[in-house]
């Protein structure tokens, strides 16, 4: 205060140092228990002050990055590390923290050669061999990431960290079961799947689905399509990756909806079955951009005998335009079936449209936006939209809120707000459920959600 005092005569002098004055006044133990608490931006302040009494302190530096990090300003944290690294060349806690980061930014050689580096300067330190082992699982690459893993494992018997790491890839590398439910005003989807890695970028799975579509006005069932799908999988690096699906499907309608000659009943197809084949492929340009083309043929066979071939052709760009903010854009073109069709005639042509966006708010909030034209297996919407937001109480809760709108070609369009709970105790389990509020014209009601994956 006195110090203050002999500058007060200029206010805005005055305002800028009593601003300043917590900073500069900071011990390491409350810049510490700031980044503990969360606070990075608060910390991050007072190390900047500390540091700027000390510029040479190690230490300081090695945390002020680790704040950065965490508050995800990678370049600036980047910088400091590089800064530790000029005080002491061969600290390996600084070269550990560039590689976590560059991992983060998904720049994967980067992260392996500091990393690499880190572990020749400390290789008693299971923090280099951990990191390098998790930028490998990364990329894909799963038989260097086991074969790091069993080391640290091995080597380290004691190390809570070095075991349970080994443990959590385990689970990533062993096969999973999941299930799916949800229920609607306009339909009722059960999923059921089993998937397993194999090799070292190959993951193949079955997946059998049900879905019941149900009137908007009544609430009457008008037909079940069940499905049969195989999907496999190969990544070739980081977001590089190809996906082949076949999938089989049939329509079983109920009596009051049974298609005729002369009538389809509203909300519903004439389609018998369809086979689907399908191929994606994933290209990253540089870390940040990511290409993606999908190509889809469907031959179809209607239920008065007719045979015709849907074409579907995607691509879009998903951008990560800083560390919090991403987004994607994508157009396609889509050969099918108009709504309610009753013939091959009443085939036509439509352009795709997707767009998204995330922004991650903190390390445990994030939200995001999505809208995309005639989702996949439902000519019936035109368009969804889709807002979401999640935050995470803690390893292992977290909570979720979507609003969603349905824009259906015929008949009322649909708003629904979920809202659920995320429960992951293990790396073993992931699992979600939920309660929906739906409302489409005359009718509403809750609904629930569940969905559970079990790794072995």
């Amino acid at each position: 205060m006195i110090f203050l005092g002999k500058w007060c005569r200029a206010p805005l002098v005055c305002a800028l140092l009593a601003a300043a004055a917590p900073a500069w006044g900071a011990t390491e133990e409350d810049a510490a228990r700031a980044a503990k608490e969360g606070r990075y931006e608060e910390a991050a302040s007072a190390y900047r002050a500390l540091i700027a009494r000390n510029p040479a302190t190690l230490r300081l530096r090695i945390n002020l990055a680790d704040v950065l990090a965490k508050e995800r300003l990678w370049d600036e944290a980047i910088q400091e590390y590089e800064a530790a690294l000029k005080i002491s060349p061969q600290n390996a806690e600084a070269r550990v923290g560039i590689g976590t980061v560059r991992r983060w930014q998904g720049h994967i050689e980067a992260s392996v050669q500091a990393y690499e580096t880190a572990r020749a300067a400390a290789p008693q330190d299971p923090a280099a061999t951990l990191g390098l082992a998790g930028t490998y699982a990364l990329d894909h690459d799963f038989s260097k990431a086991q074969r790091l893993y069993g080391e640290a494992a091995a080597k380290w018997p004691t190390d809570a960290a070095a075991q349970q790491a080994a443990y959590d890839f385990a689970r990533q590398v062993h096969p999973r079961a999941y299930l799916y439910f949800e229920d609607d005003l306009s339909f009722q989807d059960r999923i059921a799947g089993l998937a397993t890695p194999f090799g070292s970028r190959e993951d193949i799975a079955y997946e059998h689905q049900q879905e019941l579509r149900f009137l908007s006005e009544t609430g009457d069932k008008t037909f079940t399509r069940t499905d049969n799908r195989l999907i496999y999988t190969h990544t070739f690096g980081y977001q590089q990756a190809l996906e082949a699906s076949v999938r089989h499907s049939t329509f079983a309608y109920e009596p009051a909806a049974v298609p005729t000659s002369t009538a389809i009943p509203p909300f519903s197809t004439s389609i018998d079955s369809f086979d689907e084949y399908r191929v994606r492929y994933a290209q990253p340009f540089t870390p940040e951009q990511v290409v993606s083309v999908r190509a889809t043929l469907r031959p179809t066979t209607l239920f008065f005998g007719q045979k015709f071939v849907s074409e579907k052709l995607e691509a879009d760009v998903q951008s990560q335009w800083s560390p919090r903010l991403q987004t994607s854009f994508g157009t396609g073109v889509l050969h099918d079936l108009k709504d309610s069709a009753a013939s091959e005639s009443d085939l036509s042509y439509q352009v795709l449209w997707r767009a998204g966006a995330q922004y991650v708010v903190s390390d445990r909030a994030d939200v995001s936006f999505r809208y995309i034209t005639n989702p996949d297996l439902d000519s019936s919407i035109y368009a969804t939209t889709l807002l979401q937001a999640s935050y995470s109480y803690s390893s292992t809760y977290s909570g979720i809120f979507r609003l969603r709108y349905d824009d259906y070609k015929q008949a009322d369009d649909q708003t629904s707000i979920y809202a659920g709970v995320r429960f992951t105790p293990s790396s073993h389990l992931w699992s979600e459920f939920g309660l929906k509020y739906a409302a489409r014209g005359p009718r509403d009601g809750l609904f629930g959600l569940a969905s559970v994956i079990w790794r072995f």
